[in-house]
């Protein structure tokens, strides 16, 4: 610019040659020169412009060279009405002015464009008056569009953290891109149904969207289109229309983004929107993965469930509950069992395995289906431990599983029972109410050939048992005694009524509001 300045007519200019200019003038245009920020002198009333090579690229290819020796109304008549003021302030005033990120729309490359700026006009004084400005000024259109591009990633991916099914996520995406609308003006998502593109979520409000305007299905096949622009990167597009999808060949969708027409598509931007799409996409494949998952576990935990329940709702002596921890499956790690052995005898079996979801349910299924054919051998409730145990260290997950077994002979009224690490059983009869926790050994399998041992107890009159998991008792934080208090409280009111009305009142008072474990509870009448 040094030597474009040198060589430029300035005589045909209001402010004539270089050698007639005023100290103030020469004094000024040097420091703009010999500064690497980009700056600008205008002079005089008609604002006649002088700039360096840093403030070239804000001109742009539309203004520069044109601006050189030009007044500033001529050069910028989109900001006038704005920056007009501005000057005419500092030329009268003598106040600088300082101006942080301020967003003007400018045409510098053949179309209207969104910048941002930081800049100051300064006072140039020659003698006692203000003979022209210093404008320095930085563009801070990068650091700007940056951020907030990563503030839409950023609310975009915490929104599809949320997404359970394919659907929450399609939704959950268009719902955290419209509050960033800056770049992305509007979203369409796409998802291919029985061959056919469907419409999940959008958020544009006019009628027509882009997405009538290009090839859906090319999009679906795994084709980038752009419509609108002229491809070089250096001009704004109506719209771009990315694929979704990928990882699984039942999930192929499209974003179609209608974009902000100030704004070139660079390569900035595209990698932007591919951000977004891969985004969007993690979470559908995600979604998808979980729902083929969980309907996975559904179908197994739902047939476990249904051969669970059936010997204990048929029965007018027995109410049996269960409640997964996992609200998605139908069963987890505990289990119960109500075996009826012989005209005068029935067993009772209550379970818990460690962990939860899908691996707890096997290891409980084989545990529960070992327990039911030994006990129909004949074997006693320390003799089904015992065949636990080992049978245990032969299953995955079965290990320190607890477990307590009660054999139930109705004409003798006998209770005979063996625990291993389960909570002990409450029977509550006309001796009053009492727990079955004698001669209690450790979880199954934890200790490799360890005797169990029968207890047998008389019970007095009708009266009730009560079996369960911990899950029923246990609080954090809580020693397990004031668990084992309020089942006794809470049972201790429920004299008269049926074993249905029971279980439920029981779960009513001690089942916590989110509890993070299995429950199951079984009440027998005596």
């Amino acid at each position: 610019m040094g030597r474009a300045i040198a060589d430029f007519d300035w005589a045909s200019t209001p402010l004539g040659e270089p050698a007639a200019w005023p100290d103030a003038l020469r004094s000024a245009v040097s420091i703009c020169l010999t500064t690497r920020f980009p700056a600008l002198v205008v002079w005089g009333p008609e604002l006649i412009k002088i700039y360096n090579d840093g403030y070239r690229s804000i001109l742009g290819t539309s203004k520069h060279p044109g601006a050189l020796g030009a007044p500033v109304e001529q050069v910028w008549p989109e900001l006038w009405d704005y920056i007009g003021p501005l000057f005419a302030t500092v030329m009268s005033t003598g106040v600088p002015t300082w101006h942080e990120d301020e967003r003007l729309v400018i045409e510098r490359h053949g179309f209207p464009e969104e910048c941002f700026f930081t800049f100051s006009y300064s006072p140039v004084y020659d003698g006692d008056t203000v003979g022209g400005v210093l404008d320095l000024v930085y563009e801070t259109t990068g650091e700007i569009v940056t951020r907030r591009r990563l503030e839409a990633v950023t609310t975009l991916k915490d929104a599809l953290a949320e997404a359970a099914q394919v659907t929450d996520a399609c939704v959950l995406a268009v719902r955290a891109l419209a509050e960033h609308q800056d770049d992305i003006r509007s979203v369409d998502v796409y998802l291919r149904i029985e061959q056919e593109p469907v419409l999940l979520a959008s958020t544009r409000r006019e009628e027509v969207s882009p997405a009538d305007r290009i090839d859906i299905e090319s999009v679906l096949d795994g084709n980038v289109v752009i419509t609108g622009g002229d491809h070089s990167g250096r001009t704004p597009v109506q719209s771009v229309a990315l694929p979704l999808g990928g990882t699984y060949a039942e999930l192929e969708g499209a974003a179609v983004f209608s974009l902000h027409p100030e704004l070139p598509y660079d390569a900035e931007f595209g990698q932007f929107l591919h951000l977004v799409a891969e985004s969007i996409t993690s979470a559908i494949d995600r979604a998808y993965r979980r729902g083929v998952e969980v309907g996975e576990y559904r179908h197994i935990s739902d047939t476990l469930q249904a051969a669970m329940l059936p010997p204990a709702s048929d029965l007018p002596t027995i109410a049996a509950r269960y409640l997964p921890a996992a609200g998605n499956l139908a069963v987890g790690g505990d289990w119960y069992d109500v075996i009826d052995l012989d005209e005068r005898s029935r067993g009772l079996v209550v379970g818990d395995c460690v962990g939860h979801g899908l691996d707890a349910a096997t290891a409980m299924a084989q545990l529960r289906a070992a327990a039911r054919a030994m006990l129909v051998e004949g074997r006693g409730p320390a003799e089904v431990l015992e065949g636990l145990d080992a049978f245990a260290t032969h299953v995955d997950g079965a290990r320190n599983a607890t477990v307590m077994v009660v054999v139930y002979d109705r004409v003798d009224r006998r209770l005979t029972y063996a625990r291993a690490g389960h909570p002990p059983a409450l029977v509550q009869d006309g001796s009053g109410q009492r727990w079955l926790d004698q001669r209690g050994g450790p979880p199954i399998a934890s200790i490799p050939g360890l005797p169990r041992q029968d207890v047998t107890e008389e019970t007095a009159g009708e009266g009730l048992i009560v079996l369960y998991s911990d899950g029923l008792i246990e609080r954090r934080g809580e020693s397990i005694d004031r668990g084992l208090d309020r089942l006794a409280r809470s049972l201790a009111t429920t004299e008269g009524s049926s074993v249905h009305t029971i279980a439920d009142g029981l779960l009513r008072d001690l089942q916590p509001e989110n509890t993070r474990d299995d429950v199951v509870l079984v009440v027998k009448r005596l």
